[in-house]
């Protein structure tokens, strides 16, 4: 069997021993080369321990952990999808009140002639609500020029006598007064009898009388496809 010292024994026997070939050097600095080599390689065996905790090699930590970072995400996207907002050419879903009755309001309104008719004779059509100091001629102009394009009339109503925005002429437009404000409060163009802020809200109604678009903030893109659908309907009824 052989002894841990058999190679000092074999030195003090005269061979040679591990002591004799160990090379001690003067200056120590010269061995920061080599302890910069061992710390690195010591970092590397680190990080690879702590990679194979976090992958769970040989375990289910791993794929645990992806799962619930998937979940979160998840979950923050159908967050940020359902956020509630209004934005311009938001389409406002007609309340139960509003299913039941699909109809503009019962009321009057008088026309520029002075003559008085039910609003609800007035199909189909595009209203523009509470227009009057709204300060959005150009977004008037544009639903009526929508409109007229689309051969659907478009009527301008408010309490009093609304202004003909420039580029809309009498014959593409219908202005009408309707004093209550029941149509404008109906639709959330007015609250407690003043009109609310932005552009005009627009109500599409379609040959069949019933409302079927509300647009708070319309877009020329969304009106436009709303007059896509609300044509058809109308000549259908007609």
């Amino acid at each position: 069997m052989r002894r841990d010292d058999d190679e000092e024994r074999s030195g003090e026997a005269g061979g040679a021993s591990w002591v004799d070939r160990m090379v001690i050097p003067d200056d120590l600095s010269e061995l920061d080369a080599e302890v910069r080599a061992l710390r690195r390689e010591r970092r590397v065996q680190r990080r690879r321990s702590r990679l194979r905790r976090l992958t769970g090699s040989g375990g289910t930590t791993g794929p645990l952990l992806i799962v619930a970072v998937l979940l979160i995400a998840g979950v923050a996207g159908l967050l940020v999808l359902f956020q509630p907002r209004r934005t311009a050419g938001t389409v406002t879903a007609l309340d139960n009140a509003q299913t039941t009755d699909r109809l503009l309001p019962d009321v009057l309104v008088t026309l520029v002639d002075g003559n008085r008719r039910a609003v609800r004779e007035f199909r189909p059509g595009v209203f523009a609500l509470a227009p009057a100091g709204c300060d959005c001629d150009a977004a008037l102009l544009a639903a009526g020029t929508a409109a007229h394009k689309h051969n659907v009339p478009f009527f301008l109503l408010d309490r009093k006598l609304p202004v003909l925005p420039a580029g809309l002429t009498e014959a593409t437009t219908t202005r009408l007064v309707e004093p209550t404000g029941t149509i404008a409060e109906r639709y959330a163009a007015e609250k407690n009898g003043r009109r609310v802020d932005g552009g005009p809200v627009l109500v599409l109604v379609a040959a069949s009388r019933q409302v079927q678009r509300v647009l708070p903030a319309a877009t020329p893109l969304t009106l436009e496809r709303e007059l896509n659908q609300l044509v058809p309907q109308a000549a259908a009824a007609s």
